[in-house]
């Protein structure tokens, strides 16, 4: 019955992505500068206690470089880059604060690599001095680019790697420590690397296991604690047909295995859609600003949704008695 109800839900899938092809008048090849956001959603609970919803804004522009957003960054000054699977970038002001509005670029590669690498599904940073690395879908390459996005080096991991063509670097993360992981898409199996990938670092393995058979791994990052937070996804016979959740583990070693425990599923505390990007914000009082971002896969029927959520690491016994707690009235 489950095998159906999937085969169903791919069928939606292509449904929802048709109109994007069949149904759309010629779209410029330019970067729109005129972007509209409008929030659809305001604070509210989450069912878990250490969850909570603070909005969700709907983002909308005419271009072939608007959407596709699959990966997400933190920067200085409350501002987000996202990075999309159509090589541009998106730089934004969260938008529960002040500031100018969004602009998209397109996102530089080498003239050689201009014809294959577009596919940008993942993203990570190094805050001390804002190099950052994207990881791409097609082929199995992870570039790094300097604060002000010149490219500073590549490394192909095509041969070092099983990986099908559609199922590459779907998430990568550099932990605090240095090091490097990657978890591709629908793979049992993620890399480690103990320091810059690009310098040749080397490749390490570690198991994956799957906390909610079905869904794959759309990105990951780390919390202050340490621990990993990966967002995931899965078809599913509804509208839009998609059902993400979210997932939380330590850190595994090189050999070992990394299986994180399911903390929330999105589907009934935000609007439905293909959520694949996740950058995290800490606060100053313990609580982490969670954002997620969807990626609309040029489709009319499907949305460029940014999420904020609210989440609380910290045990219960530890809060304060009187601290109203993430998806408690007025909180």
């Amino acid at each position: 019955m489950r095998g159906k109800r999937r085969l169903l839900a791919a069928l939606a899938v292509a449904v929802l992505c048709a109109p994007g092809t069949w149904v759309r008048t010629t779209l410029s090849n330019k970067p729109p500068q005129n972007v509209a956001v409008t929030q659809v959603q305001g604070a509210g609970p989450t069912g878990s206690p250490d969850w909570q919803v603070e909005g969700v804004w709907h983002y909308k522009a005419k271009g072939l470089l608007f959407g596709g957003y699959s990966a997400l960054l933190p920067l200085q000054g409350n501002r987000l880059h996202a990075f999309s699977d159509r090589a541009s970038r998106i730089t934004l002001t969260e938008p529960d604060e002040p500031g100018p509005a969004p602009r998209i670029n397109r996102q530089p590669v080498a003239p050689e690599d201009a014809n294959f690498l577009w596919d940008i599904e993942s993203a990570t940073r190094d805050p001390q001095t804002a190099t950052y690395w994207l990881g791409y879908e097609n082929k199995h390459t992870i570039h790094r680019f300097s604060r002000s996005s010149q490219l500073r080096g590549k490394r192909e991991l095509t041969g070092e790697v099983d990986w099908s063509d559609n199922s590459g670097a779907e998430a990568m993360v550099r932990l605090a420590d240095g090091r490097f992981l990657i978890l591709p898409e629908g793979n049992r199996e993620g890399v480690m690397f103990p320091s810059d990938p690009v310098e040749g670092a080397p490749l390490q393995r570690f198991a994956f296991r799957n906390p909610a058979p079905g869904y794959s791994v759309t990105d990951v990052v780390q919390l202050p604690d340490g621990r990993l937070l990966v967002l995931m996804r899965d078809v599913a016979f509804a509208y839009p047909a998609f059902t993400c959740l979210l997932a939380i583990g330590p850190v595994p070693r090189p050999g070992g295995e990394f299986a994180p425990q399911q903390v929330l599923s999105l589907d009934s505390a935000i609007p439905r859609e293909n959520y694949e990007g996740l950058a995290l914000r800490p606060r100053a009082d313990g609580r982490v600003d969670v954002w997620v971002i969807s990626d609309d896969n040029l489709s009319l029927m499907q949305r460029t949704l940014l999420v904020k959520l609210i989440f609380d690491p910290r045990p219960a016994s530890s809060r304060q008695p009187n601290e109203r707690r993430p998806g408690s009235p007025g909180a």
